[in-house]
């Protein structure tokens, strides 16, 4: 799992600062970029579930989200030619990943200035999705690419970085889960008999 990890920190990385690089090349190429693109995320998902074992594949962002990211990725690149259409399937297919990202940070046990950081990111492709819904030009898929390169290095780094955090925070002893004792075994649940009454007494004798 480490090796997975830190071989997809490498690649992902290195992939943000090629697409950085050759920006307009990626913008005037878009249907190639976006729909492989979406290919590869989708296998990329699917070693995901396999090396980390984090997600079951019936939840909503498991293997059929994955199979269905693959299949969208292969229409564009097949079917596709128009440069706003290309420019639309991504901000929506942008938007619904940053959406189950937003769900899944609040899910998944993240040092807070981690999430913060992810969380910002996310509100802003969708937000910057939005826009390159209603005006798909070149100009706002361009930031877009941008974005791509941000997102690429966070869900690669974070990931890493948050395991270190977490771990040197069980050592200084700040991380303590406590499950809930039950009521049974609970000093308060005690309860002390109660004593008999006169009556009773009177009775017996």
């Amino acid at each position: 799992m480490k090796f997975f990890r830190i071989s997809k920190l490498i690649c992902f990385v290195a992939g943000a600062g090629l697409i950085l690089v050759f920006r307009d090349f990626s913008v005037s190429n878009l249907r190639w970029f976006i729909g492989g693109l979406m290919v590869l995320y989708g296998l990329l998902g699917i070693l995901n579930i396999v090396f980390e074992k984090i997600r079951p594949i019936h939840n909503d962002h498991g293997f059929l989200f994955y199979c269905l990211e693959m299949l969208m990725g292969s229409t564009v690149l097949i079917f596709v030619t128009e440069f706003s259409t290309v420019c639309i399937m991504w901000a929506v297919w942008s938007v619904f990943r940053e959406s189950v990202e937003l769900r899944e940070i609040v899910e998944r046990k993240l040092h807070p200035a981690l999430a913060v950081i992810s969380g910002a990111e996310s509100v802003a492709v969708i937000v910057l999705s939005i826009m390159l819904i209603t005006e798909p030009g070149p100009h706002h898929a361009m930031i877009h690419v941008f974005l791509l390169c941000v997102e690429l290095t966070l869900s690669s780094s974070i990931p890493i970085i948050n395991h270190y955090l977490m771990k040197k925070r069980r050592e200084n002893g700040d991380v303590s889960e406590k499950p809930d004792l039950p009521e049974s075994s609970a000093p308060e649940a005690v309860v002390e008999e109660a004593a008999p009454s006169e009556e009773e007494i009177a009775c017996k004798e």
